[in-house]
């Protein structure tokens, strides 16, 4: 459907079919073909020529009967700004057509002498243009299944421009390989061609002033000589080479001295003075900041879903020369065939994300040694993942026991005796190759729980799930395979669970869990695994208490500052002047949530971030940070008088050999140096992790705002 001017076509008004056919064209050019829609000076829409010759458009009765309505054949993909340039291309009347109100419109070329002769010759502005890449998950994994759009960016009035050239599906190896029509034109490099001195990218300044200061050199070498000498002292002034396109279009062409690239007004307004003068304007190169190639960028969906949508600022490749190979990395929603894990035992545990199980030590993920990362408790969704030595193992259940005692496998608790089965929902997505279409199927399938021979609370493993035995319920029907389909492989592979970590421990809040996996054959008959020793987790879903508690202000002297003017203690105001601090108390504390237990103490680290101004944050604070990994004999205060700051005596401090750190009341000094409003921010986290991500708590959790004078 297309738009008439001034507005959309309005909702059930009625439309008329617009069709045509080519008939003297041959295959190979049809397919590169397409038919634009052309209102004034406006691209509306186009229509790609389909293989037997035939093109299609819906357009209103207004737009049909319009005088300026033209349907205009040329390379398929050309810009609009191109298409409106080439008035030699062939074009055909709407109105023209036009028959009895509410009949359909057939547009005839043939009277135009359309055949391979005559668009051989666009070929000679027109090009074929090719990229190929593959598209990889963040763990490097290949991405099957996706569509893929290839973009051209252009700087338009508004900022740059993001025009679709080609989406594509990525194979059974994550690859894809998109080619295009490519038309050069560079006479609309520029954005506001043909006058062209009216506007441009702000990046693009510098550069573009170096360009004018040697033309100007030049014009004022003329003017001194006269006409006679003009080419001799001219050739005095050291001519400029022509940088390559691609640094011209990002702003850095030319050498300078430091300079921040940022938008400056006064800069733009000097260049417009400058290209005003007609004499630099002549002179004036505008045709380097143009290339030959589209300058790209990528989106890709999976799914549904976005997984990769760069930024055009940031992440195009200008005049990206034809037959290169680019890698996109898909985002945390991309399903990357990975190949599943494997073991010469019975059965391994491997992975709890991407933390291998080698990498936990008495149900803490060991994270970084040394630093605040380590000894994590777990949190979140957890993907669990191991691998059987027998892939014909068809069904297991996955078996969690829970600690008891303090309930902390680091803090003396007693290992669990019994064991009970999960029952927590596991799917995975299949990719099946479909041969009807050539393409690539993503379809998600349920791996349990599930019912079989008289055992409930069962998974079904992949490699088996296509043709489960007669008699499972719970899973519903594996999509069909047609002749010639087959499927390529599963994301997710090896997974066994995936699951809140409260639920592996019966929906409490924390404590230990043990995991073991008892397997079954295809008769429901248990089968006798050699494996490692459970898997062994310590489950934190708690939060913390952080808060700021009070603010009070010094001069340089150490004496208080009270309160200026009206102030209050809400929204105060101190006037400190020079050398002159503040002292923040604050609690933050990691505490059991349940006192007879040893569960939780697991802070990561807390500290003060200060915000003025625009975007200042460097605001010395002592200590500048507390955290897990700070030995404990720096939380001791010093002593008076000399006690800027520190930890109130009687609070938890770090201690590793029990993988603790409860927190509790701390002062926390603050010297600021500019007169400002200033806001204190307490951040503060736990140590947890879901195998993938560290830190899932850090976060903002109070703020005090204070004015303050120092001069």
């Amino acid at each position: 459907m297309s738009e008439q001017e001034g507005g959309k076509v309005a909702r059930g008004a009625a439309l008329v079919p617009v069709t045509g056919k080519l008939h003297k064209v041959g295959a190979h050019n049809l397919k590169r073909l397409a038919v634009f829609l052309v209102q004034g000076n406006r691209v509306l829409a186009q229509s790609p020529v389909t293989v037997d010759g035939t093109f299609q458009f819906h357009v209103t009765e207004s737009l049909a009967s319009d005088t300026r309505a033209f349907a205009v054949l040329g390379p398929k993909g050309l810009g609009d700004q191109a298409l409106l340039e080439r008035t030699d291309l062939p074009r055909l009347s709407l109105a023209s057509a036009r028959a009895a109100k509410g009949h359909a419109l057939t547009l005839d070329f043939a009277k135009l002498n359309i055949d391979d002769k005559l668009i051989d010759l666009w070929w000679i502005w027109c090009r074929e243009y090719t990229v190929s890449g593959t598209l990889q998950s963040p763990s490097g994994c290949p991405v099957p299944g996706a569509e893929v759009t290839v973009y051209n960016v252009t700087s338009g009035g508004s900022g740059l421009v993001e025009t679709p050239l080609d989406t594509v599906l990525t194979n059974a190896a994550g690859q894809f390989t998109a080619t295009f029509n490519w038309c050069e034109c560079c006479l609309f490099c520029w954005p506001c061609w043909p006058i062209w001195w009216r506007c441009w990218p702000w990046w693009w300044e510098w550069d573009i002033l170096a360009v004018i200061q040697n033309i100007e050199r030049q014009l004022q070498l003329q003017t001194v000589s006269g006409p006679q000498g003009a080419a001799l002292r001219v050739a005095n002034v050291a001519p400029l080479k022509r940088p390559d396109a691609a640094d011209l279009m990002t702003g850095q062409g030319f050498a300078r001295e430091s300079a921040e690239l940022t938008p400056d007004a006064s800069r733009t307004a000097l260049i417009a003075s400058k290209l005003a003068n007609p004499q630099i304007r002549e002179l004036f190169p505008w045709w380097w900041w143009c290339c030959e190639n589209p300058n790209i960028v990528f989106s890709a969906t999976q799914g549904g879903n976005v997984i990769v949508d760069e930024d055009p600022a940031t992440a195009t490749r200008w005049c990206f020369a034809s037959g290169q190979s680019v890698t996109l990395i898909g985002n945390n929603q991309s399903l990357g065939l990975c190949p599943p894990p494997t073991t010469s035992e019975g059965f391994t545990w491997t992975t709890v994300g991407t933390t291998l199980v080698t990498d936990i030590t008495n149900g803490y993920a060991n994270g970084t040694p040394g630093t605040d990362a380590s000894d994590m408790a777990f949190t979140g969704t957890l993907n669990l993942y191991g691998a059987f030595a027998d892939p014909s193992i068809p069904f297991y259940q996955v078996l969690a026991g829970v600690w008891t005692g303090n309930d902390n496998p680091a803090r003396g608790g007693v290992s669990p005796s019994t064991y009970q089965p999960l029952s927590v929902a596991l799917s995975s997505n299949v990719f099946i190759f479909r041969a009807a279409t050539t393409s690539v199927e993503v379809d998600t399938v349920v791996l349990g729980p599930c019912s079989f021979s008289g055992i409930d609370n069962l998974y079904m493993t992949t490699s088996q799930r296509p043709t489960p035995p007669a008699g499972v319920t719970g899973l519903g029907a594996f999509p069909t395979l047609n002749p010639g389909d087959f499927i390529i492989g599963w994301a997710y592979a090896g997974r066994m669970v995936s699951a809140s970590a409260s639920s592996l421990i019966g929906g409490a809040v924390g404590g230990g869990v043990d995991l073991t996996v008892a397997a079954y054959d295809a008769s429901g008959n248990p089968v006798t695994l050699t494996t490692d020793e459970p898997l062994v987790l310590m489950i934190d879903t708690s939060g913390l208490t952080a808060r700021i508690d009070s603010l009070s202000a010094y001069d340089a002297s150490g004496n208080p500052v009270g309160l200026s003017g009206s102030s209050t203690t809400a929204c105060p105001s101190y006037h400190i002047g020079p050398g002159g601090y503040l002292l923040l108390h604050v609690t933050v504390t990691d505490p059991n949530s349940n006192p007879s237990l040893s569960l939780n103490e697991h802070l990561y680290a807390y500290e003060i971030d200060t915000q003025f101004g625009h975007g200042s944050t460097s605001v010395p604070t002592a200590p500048a940070q507390r955290g897990y990994a700070q030995p404990s004999s720096t939380f001791t205060p010093p002593a008076p008088p000399a006690q800027p700051y520190g930890v109130d005596p009687g609070y938890g401090t770090p201690d590793p050999s029990q993988v603790a750190f409860v927190g509790g009341g701390d002062t926390i000094q603050i010297s600021p140096q500019v007169s400002c409003c200033y806001d204190f921010q307490l951040w503060a986290g736990k140590r947890v992790t879901d195998g993938e991500t560290f830190f899932s708590t850090w976060a903002n959790y109070d703020f005090q705002t204070a004015t303050i004078d120092v001069s």
